[in-house]
Order: C-alpha cells, then structure tokens, then sequence
C-alpha cells in the first residue's frame, strides 16, 4: 500500500568540517528543497547535525529532534527526506531499524534524493531492503580479509594490532627493545628473583625511577604508577624471552612466534622466576 505524501522534514549531516562541498551541509539542504519543490510536497523543516558521527545517534541533538517532532501526531509529517542514506545512517542495518521502529508505526516514509527510493512504495522499501542485505555481505567481507590479514602478519612476527608491551617499540611492523625500558623489565625480574615481593618492586620503581607502567604492563605517555598487577604482569609475560603470543580480540587463537621479537631476558631466569611464583 503506497503512502499519501504532503508534509514532509529533510534531515542533513556532516561527520567533520573538512567534508567535500557536494556533501556539505548547505548543498544537502539546497538538494532536499529542489525535490520537495518537483514533487509539489510542503517541507515543514529541515534538522540537520554539524561534525557529528554517523556512527551513533546520542550526540546528534538536531537527529533527536526530528525523531520527537515526527512522532507528535499534530506535525502531520508523512516523510523524511535527506540527500542520501548515510547522512541519517552511516549503517543500513541501523536505518531499516529506525524505519522499521520510529517511521512504520506512524505510517512515515523515508526517501533519499539522490539514490532514488522511496518506502512511501513497495518497490522502494524492497531496495531498500536488499541494499541492506548487500552492505551486511560487504561488511562480513571485508571484516573476513583484514581478519585473514592480521593472522598472516601476526604469522609472519609482525606487529599485528593491540597494545605493544612495556620494553618494546614498532618500527616497519617489527619490535625493537626500548633499552631504557629494557632495564627496568631485568630490574623486575632480578628483584624477584632475589626474594622481593611484588609491592616492594613496585614500591621501589616508583621511588627511583622516571619510567611508568600502567596495570597491563604497557607504556604510554601519561604518568601511572607501578603496582603489584603491573608488576604480576611483567613477570609472567613469556614475550620477554622472545615468545610473543598474538591473540586477536575476534581471532581467539593465540598463535606463538618464537623468531621474530628480541629477548630481553634469559629463559634460565625467566623459568627461575615461575617456579619461585608457583612456591609462593
């Protein structure tokens, strides 16, 4: 059944100021008005959204809006219109939801100027919906090749993504010891090795030395104390013997290269300093 248009609002976007002209916020507004005007449709208002992320909704005050004018029964609004699809929704999914929960129950349409559908008709929310079911493939796609791609590089001992342990910097995908770091990491072990605990560690780093460490045993540029996490950390990480284990947030597979990261301690020690926590 094809809906009745007559008043309708327009909705623009911009995420940054350094969009393109042809998708400025004022080239959208101008598109919006000519096809209001060609199809002999009353625009009520245009809400539009400066440097917002497309991404999600809750800082989009203008987006909001529209939302609550829409579904108060005496603006009469029988469609949106925006230039193009991903000024209202960067993701298909989330604009067919938002058709489906917010437009559907007031018998709204959603039309996009440039890409020509309508959902005011049949025909329109069927593209609609298929260009939905295309995006999602794309997405799983490409979300498949930047997997299969982080694997081959973890494979390979490059870096592969995630934070870089304490002692260690990147340079062209390969680890290299931060030597400054580096002694720390032997005063960790050494310590402990020679019977102190890890608070008295801790405590001593933090007393002597200049170098910080946050509690996942990582350096960054803001100051954080030592702690006895931070310090657990260090001492059970097998990356410092030359072991590093890649373990993907969506790969879960935990592959190990034992040729590619440089120790920076022996594995006498380190295999000195597991048995003395296991006593412990």
């Amino acid at each position: 059944m094809e809906l009745k248009i007559k008043n309708v609002v327009g909705y623009a976007r911009i995420s940054t100021e350094s969009q393109k002209d042809n998708t400025s916020i004022h080239e959208q507004i101008k598109r919006i008005k000519a096809y209001c005007i060609s199809q002999n449709w009353n625009l009520i208002n245009i809400f539009y959204d400066e440097a917002k992320s497309g991404s999600t909704t809750d800082e989009r005050e203008q987006y909001n809006k529209m939302l609550e004018f829409i579904s108060d029964e005496q603006s009469s609004v029988n469609a949106i219109v925006v230039f193009k699809a991903d000024r209202i929704h960067r993701n298909l999914k989330n604009l067919l939801i938002m058709i489906e929960d917010e437009l559907e129950p007031y018998e709204i349409a959603f039309i996009s100027v440039s890409e020509s559908f309508d959902t005011s008709t049949p025909q329109g929310m069927l593209i609609l919906q298929m260009l939905g079911s295309f995006a999602e493939f794309e997405k799983n796609l490409i979300n498949e090749r930047t997997k299969t791609g982080r694997l081959a590089t973890a494979r390979e001992g490059k870096y592969a993504g995630g934070k870089i342990p304490f002692g260690y910097e990147v340079k062209d995908s390969k680890y290299l010891v931060k030597e400054d770091e580096a002694k720390i990491i032997k005063t960790i072990f050494k310590m402990y090795s020679e019977g102190k605990s890890y608070r008295y560690i801790a405590e001593h780093l933090n007393n002597t030395s200049d170098i910080t460490g946050d509690s996942s045993g990582c350096s960054r540029a803001y100051p954080k104390r030592w702690s006895r996490t931070s310090i657990c950390y260090i001492l059970t990480n097998s990356t410092y013997i030359g072991v590093m284990t890649y373990d993907g947030r969506k790969e879960k597979n935990r592959i190990k290269n034992t040729s590619s990261i440089p120790s920076i301690i022996s594995k006498p020690l380190f295999n000195k300093v597991q048995k003395l926590r296991k006593e412990k």
